[in-house]
């Protein structure tokens, strides 16, 4: 086909969707060599593309050629989509293939649960296995995962019988995602029995069965599986170690924490933002401001300024050691400032009794567009009525219910 007539066929391909438009491309503007490729190479054009820009010609390409409906070529099509987060064009394109295989299912699925549209994830692994398509050991690790992110431990379960029935039982992917999803949907028990019965357990299975029992309150029972892992050879990892920091800091023990988090840094595993923001709270607890000064700036060495889970995690550590100030200073010192730094900011300032300025700045949530949560209105009505401002309390109480806010207990109890 010449250039010109395949240029015009491009151009007339109708799409179902308005953002997929196809791209037409002259030797000049063909980055993938479309216009010099044999149309027998269909494998080549989807090699060589990367960009979303050069999936829609791919695309296009494929549908001149007719092999854009093969499950294969589609589900690399899909990937492709998924991977520059144009997750509407490989959701349209799945829905042109004619008979889509289980591989194809498995795409989607899991670009659902990575872009976290975990119910979306498991309401197409169900088509997959209506349609009667077996599931494979990367598609069950997927639709746990999104399990895992709802969180829900009941289809979850069903999961879990399914993979015994399609005897993936043993298999090490599966059962290291059956742990993973049964501790964040908080049923450890059930996470125990899968551990348990583990013949290969490696660092993943390990890290989320330690950060499971400390996240629990069971702190003991973490220590000593990681001290288990240890002894099994298994080396901690980022995870294993963050799990412990954080469950020690949520469980009271501030000093252990602490410990715990200078230990990992001297086995040379480097703390990431989730450790910090994990062990700040428990330095704010001892009011340790030497050491929080000290996480601040490894924090700014890190280049974790643009962590907002940090970020409000050093606020609330300043304004709980009485340094409004400093608060105020790494506040604006801040890149990225959400409604949560805002809210830690709010809650600082009404702790060290400066309510002028924590309601200066609740105004000034309200003015940069930001949408407060039940969080933010609950620290400045408590921030109000504890610093015996009830009048301005109960104002507040009421403009909240006109917003349509719900008040929470906390917030009915001050």
């Amino acid at each position: 086909m010449a250039a010109t007539a395949r240029q015009a066929a491009l151009t007339s391909i109708p799409f179902r969707s308005p953002k997929m438009t196809v791209i037409p491309f002259s030797r000049a503007q063909d980055p993938l060599g479309l216009t010099i490729m044999p149309l027998s190479d269909p494998l080549a054009v989807l090699g060589r593309a990367s960009t979303l820009a050069q999936a829609q010609q791919a695309h296009a390409h494929l549908l001149t050629t007719g092999f854009a409906v093969r499950p294969l070529l589609a589900t690399k099509l899909i990937n492709l989509y998924a991977r520059n987060a144009a997750l509407s064009h490989a959701a349209l394109l799945f829905e042109t293939i004619p008979r889509p295989d289980a591989l194809a299912f498995a795409s989607l699925v899991s670009a659902y649960t990575r872009a976290t549209r975990f119910s979306d994830a498991l309401k197409l692994f169900h088509r997959m296995v209506k349609c009667g398509l077996i599931p494979d050991h990367f598609a069950l690790p997927s639709a746990l995962k999104a399990c895992a992110g709802l969180p829900a431990p009941e289809p979850a379960r069903q999961l879990h019988s399914l993979s015994i029935t399609l005897g993936f039982s043993c298999d090490p992917y599966v059962q290291c995602s059956l742990v993973h999803t049964y501790v964040k949907c908080n049923q450890i028990g059930d996470a125990r029995l899968v551990f348990d019965r583990m013949r290969e357990k490696n660092v993943v299975s390990w890290s989320a069965i330690v950060s499971g029992y400390a996240r629990g309150g069971d702190v003991d029972e973490a220590k000593r599986l990681f001290k288990e892992m240890q002894a099994h050879g298994v080396e901690p990892n980022v995870v294993s170690w963050n799990g412990l920091v954080a469950g020690l800091a949520q469980a009271g023990l501030a000093s252990e924490s602490l410990r715990t988090f200078l230990e990992m840094a001297a086995n040379g595993c480097g703390p990431d933002g989730t450790t910090i923001s994990s062990v700040l709270p428990a330095i704010a607890e001892l009011e340790d401001l030497v050491g929080g000064r000290q996480i601040h700036g490894y924090t700014i060495k890190l280049g974790l300024g643009f962590d907002v889970c940090v970020v409000s995690a050093l606020l609330d550590m300043y304004g709980t050691c009485g340094k409004a100030k400093e608060m105020l200073q790494a506040f604006e010192d801040t890149p990225t400032k959400d409604v949560g730094s805002f809210n830690a900011l709010v809650a600082g300032f009404s702790r060290n009794g400066l309510v002028d300025k924590a309601l200066q700045v609740f105004r000034e949530i309200e003015g940069l567009g930001m949408e407060l949560n039940i969080i933010s209105w609950t620290s400045m009505v408590a921030a109000l009525a504890q610093n015996g401002r009830d009048l301005e309390a109960l104002d507040l109480f009421r403009e909240m219910q006109i917003t349509g806010i719900s008040p929470n207990s906390c917030t009915v109890s001050l």
